[in-house]
């Protein structure tokens, strides 16, 4: 249910077609008719999961400024006229936000950008804070004989952080990888096989849509990096469980730090996969889904309409709100 209750009104209507059942009454119904082992009975260790709150460059902040604008009204639009085509542009508008947050060089080949005088100082201020996080920390973690999982939704991402990284042997996985041999490096298979087995391998950078499930690393590695997230709920959970899984011995500490840039999208993002995955939490009576809180430190989608499934109504609305709130 990666939005809601209403999730589980299609799946109970196949399986009891006779039976009605709505928002209110769907929980309750499906209760006897699944069943479910969740993380504490498999006695896996708790998650230390560390908020990494960082502030935008100066020209980067600007920008955004005027991005978040431009995405407000096109919200607004949006909800008032409930067409398919209005929110798969939003999701566009939605996902290069979070392209920019996220490394604002993603925004360079855009030959129609509007505002590419403001976007020239913004790439000349160099890596985003929140790359430039993400590799430094994944350089401490390597040095200290950690392998590091670092996730990223764009596709140019994932390949930029790994070719900077490749002197740690940096691997990816993105919808473009194909599936193969284990023996053949360039598969999916095969890098995941070096990450596993070759110890010069320290890293390996995915995108949660492609390698959020089938992937089990909880064997070698103990430390993810976010550097971005978005509202699709289940590809973050599936993403965790990459090296949170059963087999895991009781005293093995399991690290994930989220990268998030201040007064950002990022903000409404973590506040909306709270909500959706409390409501998962409580439908399905599990408390490991509850990732947040999550204690604040004090010191390319290539795809937009497949990415656009992650974005719903509430959240459009949640993103309204936190931007108005902004310019009050």
């Amino acid at each position: 249910m990666p939005q809601d209750a209403e999730d589980l009104i299609p799946q109970f209507a196949f399986l009891y077609p006779e039976i009605p059942s709505n928002k209110d009454t769907v929980v309750e119904l499906i209760k006897p008719v699944y069943v479910r082992t969740n993380k504490t009975e498999l006695g896996l260790p708790p998650v230390d999961r560390v908020m990494v709150p960082l502030p935008m460059a100066p020209m980067q902040s600007e920008l955004y400024k005027l991005m978040k604008f431009e995405v407000s009204r096109e919200g607004a639009t949006a909800l008032n006229t409930r067409s398919k085509q209005a929110f798969r542009s939003l999701g566009r508008s939605v996902a290069r936000l979070l392209q920019f947050v996220s490394n604002p060089a993603l925004l360079s080949s855009e030959i129609a950008f509007a505002h590419p005088d403001l976007l020239a100082g913004v790439l000349a201020e160099g890596d985003g804070p929140k790359l430039k996080y993400v590799l430094k920390r994944a350089r401490q973690l390597a040095r200290d004989g950690h392998k590091v999982l670092i996730w990223s939704s764009f596709v140019r991402n994932v390949e930029y952080i790994a070719q900077r990284l490749a002197d740690l042997g940096a691997v990816y996985i993105h919808g473009g990888v194909d599936a193969g041999d284990e023996d053949d490096d360039e598969t999916r298979e095969g890098k995941i096989k070096l990450f596993h087995d070759d110890p010069n391998v320290r890293i390996m950078v995915a995108n949660p849509a492609a390698a959020s499930e089938g992937v089990s690393l909880h064997r070698v590695c103990h430390h993810a990096l976010y550097l971005d997230r978005t509202f699709n709920a289940a590809h973050y959970l599936q993403s965790e469980d990459r090296i949170h899984r059963f087999g895991l011995p009781l005293d093995q500490k399991t690290t994930i730090e989220i990268v998030e840039c201040l007064d950002s999208v990022d903000e409404t993002v973590r506040m909306r996969l709270g909500l959706k995955i409390g409501a998962m939490a409580e439908a399905l009576e599990d408390s490991s889904l509850r990732p947040d809180p999550i204690a604040l430190d004090p010191n390319d989608i290539e795809d937009y309409e497949e990415y656009s499934t992650g974005l719903s109504s509430d959240d459009i609305e949640a993103l309204l709100k936190d931007f108005n709130r902004g310019q009050e």
